[in-house]
């Protein structure tokens, strides 16, 4: 009986104002209450390290949380901060030694001097870090390093980190630091000891100061302590709020809401399209029914109207929950409008498999591998000016219900889409076995 009463993952609103651990439990309280399960093969840890296969690839969760959900600088700066823990580790000694680990329960490490909250009672980060290779840094010594600087000063020979460059196509955006304004009352004196400074300093005028342009939905008091943190180490132990904010948004907002999308395999036209499609299937059913009801021909001709009310009915629940069995049958789906690059489709004949196929992105100084298309650092993620949205609005009705289709690869996702398939069958033959026994039992019009 669990078939009929499937559920895919329930929606998760996003709260209002800035994002906190008090906030963020609450998303954690949901998955707990969620009856529906997330299969394995699409567990959060296999989407983050690219084990899944599209459309739930990490490249689509990007794409997702860029063109739908509008935060995509979430999951940017928490894949630049699971690099960022492996290149720190991978770092000579003598510099990492420089940049002590941050206790944030410490009463002197906050900016008021005073403990703010117990940034360690939530867990969940770490099994993330942990699956991905990055270890802890408990072994680092602290240091008393309080004079160190937040923003390198040209003037004064600074040069980068050599661990800051990377290579493929995560890079990091050339614009110069001072397009992005420090927090006010930060040092400009440089400490060209700690290892990563002038990425450290990118980071800061790109997610976490206020105004930045990927600015982080985070709490006054969570921006504050990592700025403070910030300006006297570069160890990844600085960004501790953000890390468990981010983790706890990502695996149980993001992620179950990315899964529950994915399960569409039609575009919203198309959607329309067969909703009036099986509604169409199923007024025809009662038509024959009727008409077979009135006039003076065996009443088992009338079993006929249950073929259209069965496939009517199969297909109405299955597109209310955005699922189209034809293209499940055809395991394909239809091409999103943002899936098009300067020449037309980005899934075109000679490059398909290509795009479907595992990219490596291997990086300077660490072995650190993310093949998603994305700058880490670079302008706001805005897409009302890309290519494809003049392209997409020229498009005729036609074109934009019956677009391209490209192949499912996910068996993950196959799984919850047969399950809703499954259910919408044993629906439309409960309910159409009823009508069926009703209009053959009605006597003859005999009216023709």
């Amino acid at each position: 009986m669990s078939i009929l009463f499937y559920k895919k993952p329930d929606y998760r609103p996003k709260n209002e104002g800035p994002l906190n651990l008090q906030k963020c439990q609450k998303y954690v309280e949901k998955t707990k209450e969620c009856k529906s399960e997330i299969p394995p093969d699409l567990s959060f840890e296999r989407i983050i390290s690219n084990k899944a296969l599209p459309p739930c690839s990490l490249q689509d969760f990007i794409d997702y949380l860029a063109y739908v959900t509008n935060d995509a600088e979430n999951l940017q700066f928490y894949l630049w901060l699971v690099d960022y823990h492996q290149r720190f580790r991978n770092a000579p000694p003598e510099e990492t030694a420089l940049s002590p680990k941050w206790n944030f329960d410490d009463p002197q490490s906050s900016p008021r001097h005073s403990s703010n909250s117990n940034y360690s009672a939530i867990g969940g980060s770490d099994k993330t870090l942990s699956i991905l290779g990055v270890k802890d840094f408990d072994a680092i010594e602290e240091e008393d390093i309080s004079n160190a600087s937040l923003i390198e000063d040209p003037s004064r020979g600074d040069q980068p980190s050599p661990y800051t460059a990377t290579l493929g196509t995560l890079k990091f955006s050339e614009i110069p630091l001072a397009e992005g304004k420090p927090p006010d009352g930060h040092q400009r004196r440089s400490n060209n000891a700690q290892p990563f400074r002038l990425e450290i300093n990118r980071v800061i005028t790109h997610y976490i100061a206020p105004g930045a342009p990927r600015e982080l939905n985070l709490s006054h008091k969570d921006r504050a302590a990592v700025l403070y943190a910030l300006r006297r180490t570069t160890h990844p132990s600085a960004f501790h709020p953000i890390k468990k904010v981010l983790d706890l948004t990502l695996r149980n907002q993001s992620h179950p809401n990315f899964v529950r999308w994915s399960i569409c395999n039609g575009n919203k036209p198309w959607t329309i399209f067969l909703r009036t499609f099986a509604v169409c299937n199923i007024i025809i059913g009662f038509a024959i029914a009727i008409l077979l009801t009135l006039s003076h021909v065996s009443r088992w001709y009338r079993i006929l109207a249950a073929l259209e009310w069965w496939f009517g009915i199969t297909n109405l629940i299955a597109a209310y929950q955005g699922l189209c069995v034809l293209l499940l049958r055809r395991h394909t789906r239809e091409v999103r409008p943002w899936e098009m690059d300067e020449q037309g489709r980005r899934y075109g004949a000679s490059d398909e498999e290509a795009a479907l196929r595992h990219s490596k992105v291997l990086y300077e100084d660490t072995k650190s591998r993310w093949p998603v298309k994305m700058e880490l650092f670079g302008p706001p993620n805005t897409w009302d000016k890309e290519s494809w949205m003049d392209r997409y609005g020229m498009k005729s009705i036609f074109k934009k219900t019956f677009e391209k289709e490209v192949p499912t690869q996910e068996q993950g996702l196959h799984f919850m889409q047969n399950r809703i398939v499954r259910q919408a069958e044993a629906w439309a033959l409960i309910i159409t076995i009823p009508l069926t026994i009703f209009f053959t039992a009605l006597p003859k019009g005999n009216l023709y």
